[in-house]
């Protein structure tokens, strides 16, 4: 978060994308107070696995699990931007549609909902190396 400010705070012509998983979101996100602040308009997508997805596959247990926020709801909060909930692709290309179009001027944050073991063929093979015990 703190470099999405940064970064637009640099060049204001930007308009960053932020892909950030729930965990990260929860222990960063409430930098969005300055992103409101300031009146800075990302698109910030949180992929909501439910927890530490990236852990899971190394060691599972309730740890990895978090208290669900409604992260749609964060600029309802803030009085600023617009939030949306992802269930399908469909509404993952319309909420994105929606963010650069209609809300081109407002942070926007798209909560796409997940499995909670879901993830890239990527990050299965790199979890199951660094959960191999040595």
């Amino acid at each position: 978060m703190l470099a999405t400010i940064g970064a637009q705070l640099a060049n204001p012509k930007l308009r960053p994308i932020v892909i950030v998983g729930d965990g990260a979101f929860q222990m960063t996100g409430m930098e969005i107070s300055t992103i409101a602040r300031f009146g800075l308009n990302p698109i910030i997508i949180v992929l909501n696995n439910k927890g530490y997805g990236t852990e899971r596959p190394m060691l599972d247990g309730p740890f990895n699990d978090i208290l669900p926020w409604n992260y749609s709801q964060v600029p309802r909060v803030l009085n600023h931007g617009k939030g949306f909930v992802i269930e399908t692709e469909d509404q993952l290309e319309e909420s994105l549609s929606h963010a650069i179009g209609i809300y081109s001027n407002e942070c926007c944050i798209l909560d796409v909902r997940l499995e909670s073991h879901d993830g890239s063929p990527a990050l299965h093979r790199l979890t199951e190396v660094l959960g191999r015990k040595v």
